[in-house]
């Protein structure tokens, strides 16, 4: 394998290998590079990924990915710190009949069928497509002309209420 974000997953887990990198997000797949969330493109995400074997035996990968990566608010439309520290463990499965037995006896499983060249790059791409929050938003904007907005506006509820008392 001369790509070295491609690892056998069998042979990395079964022999407890280790790998550690980082990519810009300019860097990664379409679907993370164009986000809308990320302020900063050149942000730094950093990811380790081991192998091992379950209580089970079953083979897995461990992957953690960090990054301290700006999101834009979607009330402000600025910039706000979020920090990216997720970690999950991928129990790989010789099929899919296998796969979907184990899931349906634990919902919290994380797992796949064993491939024989697995991209890493893609594995944490993933990752942070899941860990983004669904609408990021500082918990105070600190922006007087959008409290303006909403303190001038009346509760639409406040008119249902005076209906219901008369």
């Amino acid at each position: 394998m001369s790509d070295p974000n491609l690892i056998d997953p069998e042979v990395f887990a079964s022999e407890k290998q280790t790998l550690q990198g980082s990519f810009l997000l300019e860097e990664l797949d379409e679907r993370v590079r164009s986000h809308d969330y990320p302020a900063d493109k050149q942000t730094k995400v950093s990811f380790t990924l081991s192998g091992g074997r379950d209580r089970l035996q079953r083979l897995f990968l461990d992957l953690n990915v960090k990054a301290d990566m700006p999101l834009i608010c979607q009330r402000c439309i600025r910039p706000m710190p979020f920090t990216l520290d997720e970690t999950s463990r991928i129990v790989l499965f010789a099929n899919e009949e296998d796969l979907d037995e184990a899931m349906l006896a634990d919902e919290e499983l994380e797992g796949m069928p064993i491939e024989k060249e697995l991209d890493v790059r893609g594995l944490v791409e993933d990752q942070i497509l899941m860990s983004l929050p669904f609408s990021p938003r500082h918990e105070n904007c600190d922006n007087a002309a959008l409290e303006q907005v909403n303190q001038d506006k009346p509760n639409p509820f406040a008119v249902l209420a005076g209906l219901k008392s008369s």
